[in-house]
């Protein structure tokens, strides 16, 4: 929970990680926050990560490349 915690701190008053604008870095966390907002769990309120988050996922490139539903994944690296 402490790294989420940091998360929101720095995300307070910034559109994105560093700044205004998006960055390698967005797309790093926010490719590992995929998962996380998919699992069925309870989550504490972090309004900053979500609003952040759900401004990734606003993203073509981001839908199309990062949030791959779980299923297509599965065994894929076995099939080749």
């Amino acid at each position: 929970m402490a790294d989420f915690e940091k998360l929101e701190r720095l995300l307070e008053g910034r559109s994105f990680l560093l700044g205004d604008e998006l960055t390698l870095a967005d797309i790093t966390a926010g490719t590992a926050l995929y998962r996380y907002f998919e699992l069925e769990i309870e989550r504490p309120p972090l309004p900053q990560v979500e609003r952040w988050y759900h401004a990734l996922a606003q993203r073509t490139a981001f839908r199309d490349h990062v949030m791959i539903p779980f299923e297509e994944l599965r065994g894929r690296l076995l099939d080749q």
